[in-house]
């Protein structure tokens, strides 16, 4: 798992995910064979020239990634990215500052939404095996594990076994897929209905493999509905109406 947008003036927070069995993730070697002579691949830096792609001309930059970027659907390995357009969201919340309070930073929102589609099929289609998450090292870690717990004892019917940790992309080469769908998921869910850059169709060549979702001004109101239902059921059950940070 990775996020893109919670650093800079971004128009979406996006937190992209692939999920796979461990034989698959092994077979995925091919990825570090693909992207010599680059070392961690950061689509930030690609896209930017900077790193270790600094020096490069588009040409040879275009040629890499659509080398590179195959590898990923070549393997059975799902995708996820959940994004919210921060303009949309923070118009809509205008109005409703305990809702604010209660869906705390986009990133989480997106983060446990996230999480809980990975329950949602871990739980229709899975058999109960143990499930390990790897997230990207961020700022967000305290945050991520509260939506994690929750998600984990609240929305996982199975009680399918959890855990989670933080790593780097050098450690974890995978993270690099993760980020590439953070990044390219970021753009692709500004505007859905836009052509779809080249990147992103290469990820999801036969538009299967990418589960792609966001709250932006056409379903931001069923975002605001549901949580105002959620809060009024917690105060009907008793809580309090504080948030705990």
């Amino acid at each position: 798992m990775d996020e893109t947008g919670i650093h800079d003036d971004a128009a979406v927070v996006a937190v992209g995910a692939y999920i796979s069995r461990p034989k698959h993730w092994r077979a995925w070697k091919d990825w570090n064979v693909a992207k010599r002579p680059i070392k961690v691949f950061h689509a930030t830096d690609c896209a930017n020239f900077r790193g270790e792609f600094e020096g490069w001309d588009q040409s040879r930059r275009d040629a890499f990634v659509a080398k590179l970027l195959p590898v990923i659907p070549a393997h059975e390995l799902a995708g996820i990215v959940i994004g919210i357009r921060l303009d949309d969201l923070n118009e809509a919340l205008k109005g409703y500052p305990e809702i604010a309070e209660m869906l705390g930073t986009p990133y989480t929102a997106c983060f446990q939404w996230a999480i809980s589609i990975i329950i949602e099929i871990a739980t229709e289609r899975g058999k109960g095996e143990r499930m390990a998450l790897v997230h990207e090292v961020n700022d967000y870690k305290g945050e991520a594990l509260k939506a994690f717990d929750y998600v984990k004892e609240f929305l996982n019917p199975r009680n399918i076994p959890m855990t989670m940790g933080f790593g780097s992309k050098a450690d974890f080469p995978p993270l690099q897929a993760a980020d590439v769908l953070a990044y390219e998921g970021g753009k692709f869910l500004r505007n859905p209905q836009n052509i779809s850059r080249r990147a992103w169709t290469a990820l999801d060549p036969d538009k299967t493999r990418i589960i792609a979702r966001r709250y932006a001004r056409d379903n931001m109101g069923e975002l605001t509905s549901r949580f105002t239902a959620f809060r009024e059921k917690l105060l009907a059950a008793g809580w309090d109406g504080k948030v705990a940070t």
